[in-house]
């Protein structure tokens, strides 16, 4: 099983971040942390480290790190879009045009 599919269970998590599993659970009840149904992923235990660096470090209260956390993620997909769109934009000047012009004979016009 590669990183990617892992899923943890709330305890196996809080014991991955060095957190109580209280604070786990915690974490998820207010939404900042939002595990799907099969666990915890690895990108959240890297969330979950995020807020308990939050709290801890900086001593920011839950709304505030809803508020980062918030922005961090909106920050990521307008990344993304960018990345779309310049890839979109390198397509379209790879593609050929047509030219701007027409063949004609004399006895067309």
């Amino acid at each position: 099983m590669t990183n990617e599919q892992r899923r943890l269970n709330p305890e196996q998590a809080a014991a991955e971040t060095q957190m109580d599993v209280r604070l786990v659970w915690r974490y998820a009840n207010l939404g900042l942390i939002t595990p799907s149904a099969a666990g915890y992923s690895d990108a959240d235990l890297a969330e979950l480290r995020r807020v308990r660096r939050l709290h801890e470090d900086l001593e920011l209260d839950h709304s505030a790190i809803e508020i980062i956390l918030r922005m961090r993620r909106q920050i990521a997909a307008l990344q993304a879009d960018i990345r779309r769109l310049e890839l979109a934009v390198r397509a379209a000047r790879r593609r050929p045009r047509p030219p701007n012009w027409v063949e004609a004979e004399w006895e067309d016009l």
